[in-house]
């Protein structure tokens, strides 16, 4: 005898096919969606840092580079902020008002280390006693102000120095207080970019701002700004910082920074 047997072979029906398929389209729009906005988060967040790494640099550079400039030669013109920084500072004792003997002073921190060898460490640049006018930071040397001059020997003894120049100044400070410097910086903000240039205070910046120096910051906004309080007698100079910077989408980072650059006449 011989027996038959049916196997029964199970399978989907067309319509649980039909429905799996659908599930599978609607989880996986969601699930691209999901991912392609995350991308987007992530890449907006990795162009915000980068923003603000810039103006961290770029803030904290200026504000460093500040802390030694001149109060009364900061000035802004136009798109350009300009300062003359100092290499060194202190009092002298004599007085220096239409005095043609040798000057003496005491030497800055950094000199007094070098005792003796610092000797000749300043020859030929500029020292500046009671300069009020920021102009005459940058007419040197054809129609500078009798508070600037030429140092034409240094000599170092123990704390203090001697000194003699290429003619007498004209007026003492309230303070003793004296500067030495020998170069210019500016900063100009042009075509989205954030420029630095350094040359000596006998030199001329170069006159195309959009090409020359050095690269400091990029993807400004021309919305960006520099704005300066001038220092007086009786107060300190104060420079104001307005950086926009754009981002990918379309949107942008303010920063603002105030430099307090401290005035001792």
């Amino acid at each position: 005898m011989i027996n038959s047997f049916k196997h029964k072979q199970a399978g989907f029906t067309l319509v649980e096919l039909v429905t799996v398929i659908i599930l599978l389209g609607v989880v996986g729009t969601f699930s691209s969606r999901f991912i392609a906005d995350n991308v987007v988060l992530y890449q907006s967040s990795v162009n915000q840092n980068e923003r603000l790494n810039d103006a961290r640099f770029v803030l904290n550079r200026m504000a460093k580079e500040l802390d030694s400039a001149i109060a009364f030669s900061v000035r802004v013109d136009g798109s350009c902020m300009s300062f003359v920084p100092f290499n060194a500072a202190g009092q002298y004792l004599n007085s220096v008002a239409r005095e043609i003997d040798p000057i003496q002073l005491i030497m800055d921190p950094v000199s007094r280390k070098l005792g003796g060898d610092a000797t000749g460490t300043f020859v030929d640049q500029r020292i500046s006693v009671l300069t009020t006018s920021a102009a005459d930071f940058y007419d040197i040397p054809e129609v500078a102000d009798d508070s600037i001059a030429t140092i034409q020997s240094y000599i170092a003894s123990g704390s203090q120095a001697t000194l003699t120049l290429d003619y007498p100044l004209d007026r003492d400070s309230a303070a003793s207080r004296y500067f030495i410097a020998e170069s210019k910086v500016r900063y100009c903000l042009s075509a989205g970019q954030l420029r630095r240039s350094q040359v000596l205070l006998t030199e001329s910046f170069p006159l195309l701002i959009s090409t020359s120096g050095v690269l400091m910051a990029d993807n400004l906004s021309t919305e960006s700004s520099m704005s300066l309080t001038n220092a007086s007698q009786f107060s300190n100079a104060i420079l104001e910082l307005d950086f926009r910077f754009l981002l990918r989408d379309g949107n942008e980072i303010k920063f603002e920074h105030q430099v307090v650059m401290s005035n001792v006449p």
